[in-house]
């Protein structure tokens, strides 16, 4: 474990030394908004890979998935470059469960939610912003 202790932490004032602003504040918000984009594709293309009739169609939506989820892990390492990882973490993992939940579950799939189930993802949306706003 002596490798670890010699990799370089980045400053907590942000990259390269400067100062968090507002054009970091607007790089890490598209890089977020990406990272969603990416991963309600690669949610949704698995989904309808488990869902295919065909060998062939299930892993034509498998490669699709894996493009979608290149991609998340590419703008989840964005993330964790410009933000903390706790920042990083609660964007590009707790808050692609509320977007999978509310845009593939919900809306391209049409699954039904009970009002329980909407208090939940309601409770998790907001226990996100707690974490995120805690690194304000």
């Amino acid at each position: 474990m002596k490798w670890l202790r010699s990799i370089p932490l980045p400053d907590p004032s942000g990259p390269f030394g400067m100062a968090p602003s507002t054009r970091g504040g607007i790089l890490i918000l598209g890089i977020a908004v990406l990272n969603q984009i990416v991963n309600i594709g690669a949610t949704t293309s698995f989904a309808i890979s488990g869902r295919s009739e065909s060998f062939k169609d299930f892993l034509i939506w498998q490669i699709i998935g894996s493009a979608f989820g290149l991609g998340t892990q590419l703008t989840f390492a964005g993330l964790v470059r410009f933000a903390s990882v706790q920042l990083a973490s609660a964007i590009g993992i707790g808050l692609a469960f509320v977007s999978a939940e509310v845009f593939s579950a919900y809306l391209i799939f049409r699954e039904g939610f009970s009002g329980v189930q909407w208090l939940g993802v309601a409770f998790v949306f907001l226990g996100l912003m707690l974490i995120a706003w805690g690194r304000v």
